[in-house]
């Protein structure tokens, strides 16, 4: 049997037998600061010992079975540094930037592995303890695992490795608090100048040759999600037939609702039909996108542009590319804020503003009322109104 032990900031594999009466133990360096590749090599190694495969009580060493690995491997003889030119120079397309950037972290694994290391030789577990360094905080190692696995991937296409060994190496997950995917609406509105913008950009240059790449669905779509609270399968999903607007009237507050239904093809994340009411902000744009199409009675409400009819569906995850495109062109837009985010949004804000937490939850179609409540999370001027006269 075998186990793992931490020395320092090393991890080191510890065997055991027995031989008689006597329990013999050997402990060996894994080479790795990881614990997540320390614990994948303990299960390689254990099933290699129990099988008699290994011998780490005759001379095997975990060094000795990373160089036989390493001596195994086919393909064509290049040096790393050799290889990182190579692949640098073939980017063409890419701009200073970017090369400057594929540079630089090719240059720190070559400050790590050598630079006449041959690419053939290097291992799935260099690439870890490369990329997955105590000391680097997630988003960097993130950023390290994604340069690098765009460099093995090529060299797979170009045949100078048989396999991409980056291929099965998951990036961490950023942890990202709900406040940072957020968006006000000052901010939403940023968003829109940025869009106006880049389209008068493109009109200009005469980019835009037909009314689909006009993006005439952006804004009313991205309000109907603030204002309702929408997911994106649930926006691509509406259909005309599940808007219902109210007879106007001056003193009226009611302007009418939607319903987000399950159907044959699609059902709600909880599976519960709900019923949102249409917001007096949200009203002119989504009754103005409406008219403008004609006044349907079916059909998609925002249909693929490119599509043949009403009945095209717009892809879900094109939608959210769109929407993260135009929050990185507002500057002073957090990066973070995603199309998602508009959803906490919806929540913080009916929260914010008084509705019942009960009433939010049927709105935002939550199964359980604690999905609700991670929402109240209230500013320092809620809690000054909130206290505000208490002590007179």
């Amino acid at each position: 049997m075998a186990g793992l032990k931490k020395r320092g900031n090393l991890y080191y594999i510890r065997f055991s037998r027995t031989v008689g009466n006597k329990r013999k133990r050997k402990s060996l360096s894994l080479g790795t600061t990881q614990k997540r590749e320390a614990e994948k090599l303990l299960i390689e190694y254990e099933e290699k010992f129990e099988r008699g495969e290994i011998d780490p009580f005759n001379g095997w060493t975990p060094k000795l079975e990373a160089d036989r690995k390493r001596q195994s491997l086919v393909g064509k003889y290049v040096p790393l540094e050799e290889a990182s030119k190579q692949f640098i120079d073939q980017r063409s397309q890419a701009n200073k930037r970017t090369k400057k950037n594929y540079r630089k972290h090719l240059d720190m694994l070559m400050d790590q592995l050598g630079r006449t290391m041959p690419v053939t030789e290097i291992l799935e577990s260099d690439i870890r303890s490369f990329c997955f360094r105590s000391d680097l905080a997630p988003a960097t190692q993130v950023s390290y695992l994604r340069h690098l696995k765009v460099f093995f991937s090529w060299l797979e296409e170009t045949h100078i490795l048989r396999t991409d060994i980056t291929e099965n190496i998951k990036a961490p997950r950023i942890p990202q608090k709900i406040t940072q995917k957020t968006v006000s609406r000052n901010e939403l509105e940023q968003v829109f100048e940025a869009f106006d913008k880049h389209l008068k950009e493109m009109k200009k240059k005469r980019f835009i040759t037909k009314p689909e790449q006009e993006r005439l669905w952006f804004k009313p779509m991205i309000n109907l999600i603030y204002y309702c609270g929408l997911r994106a399968k649930e926006a691509v999903n509406l259909t005309w037939k599940d808007v219902f607007f109210s007879e106007q009237k001056d003193s009226s507050d009611d302007f009418g609702v939607i319903k987000i239904t399950n159907s044959d093809t699609n059902t709600t994340k909880s599976g519960k039909e709900r019923i949102i009411p249409i917001r007096k902000p949200l009203f002119p744009h989504i009754h103005k996108w409406y008219l403008d199409q004609g006044k349907p009675n079916d059909g998609y409400v925002f249909p693929s542009a490119t599509g043949l009819d009403e009945w095209h569906q717009m892809d879900s995850l094109a939608l959210s590319k769109s929407f993260k495109k135009f929050v990185k062109l507002a500057p002073e837009v957090p990066d973070t804020v995603t199309l998602h985010g508009l959803r906490h949004s919806c929540a913080t804000d009916l929260l914010a503003k008084g509705v019942p937490a009960v009433m939010v939850q049927k709105i935002m179609g939550h199964a359980s009322i604690n999905t609700t409540m991670i929402y109240e999370h209230l500013d320092t001027k809620n809690i000054s109104d909130a206290i505000k006269g208490i002590d007179e």
